[in-house]
């Protein structure tokens, strides 16, 4: 804009030194020229200075964007199941006590599971006739009965079929019975009283496992 104004400046100079007075009114729109030039350039100057004050105002800049929370689809708890504890069915047994001679001695009575070889036992009292397995897990039982004292190898008692056919002279089968004990049921009349076998062992009849023979 400077030298465009020095040019016309340059150009006014010239034609005044060349004009006749014939030529004034060339020489007053020259200085009108020169009046306009001015005024534009002063308006375009503050044009470029408010141009510049705006350019040197910081630049706004965008809200930073909130970092969205990772979101996570809750996983569905797979229900662990818990072990049930396995309830064994039981049943009962029970029977009389019987010895050979006018009492009956302290007695331990003992029920011997056949298949698992697991043993159940109770001691009973001077003259205690009765006897009674409350809860005896399910299964098959052979039922014998020793003396608490002086316990001995060759004398103890068993229910045998010797029992079962009724104590007689002419039942020589000492046999072991096998005692089915039912899920909620009590098996009754199990009586181990055949004291007359011989030889217990013999027979396969099972020593007090509550003793230790050796």
């Amino acid at each position: 804009m400077k030298r465009i104004l020095f040019a016309v400046i340059i150009l006014l100079v010239t034609l005044s030194a060349c004009v006749t007075p014939q030529n004034t009114n060339v020489e007053a729109e020259l200085r009108a020229t020169l009046v306009a030039v001015n005024v534009q350039s002063t308006i375009q100057a503050d044009q470029i200075t408010s141009l510049e004050t705006l350019l040197a105002q910081p630049t706004a800049t965008c809200p930073v964007c909130p970092t969205p929370e990772p979101t996570s689809t809750p996983l569905t708890p797979t229900e662990t199941p818990v072990p049930t504890a396995t309830v064994q069915a039981t049943g009962s047994v029970s029977g009389r006590l019987g010895y050979p001679s006018e009492m009956v001695p302290p007695l331990r009575v003992v029920a011997f599971n056949i298949l698992t070889g697991e043993y159940y036992w109770q001691n009973t009292v001077l003259n205690q006739m009765n006897y009674r397995f409350e809860a005896l897990p399910v299964g098959t039982y052979h039922v014998l009965a020793y003396l608490i004292e002086n316990p001995t190898r060759t004398f103890y008692a068993a229910y045998s079929n010797f029992v079962t056919c009724g104590y007689l002279e002419s039942c020589t089968d000492h046999t072991l019975v096998a005692v089915e004990v039912k899920a909620g049921m009590e098996t009754t009349n199990v009586d181990p009283n055949d004291w007359y076998g011989t030889d217990p062992e013999a027979l396969g009849w099972p020593l007090d496992p509550t003793i230790n023979w050796n």
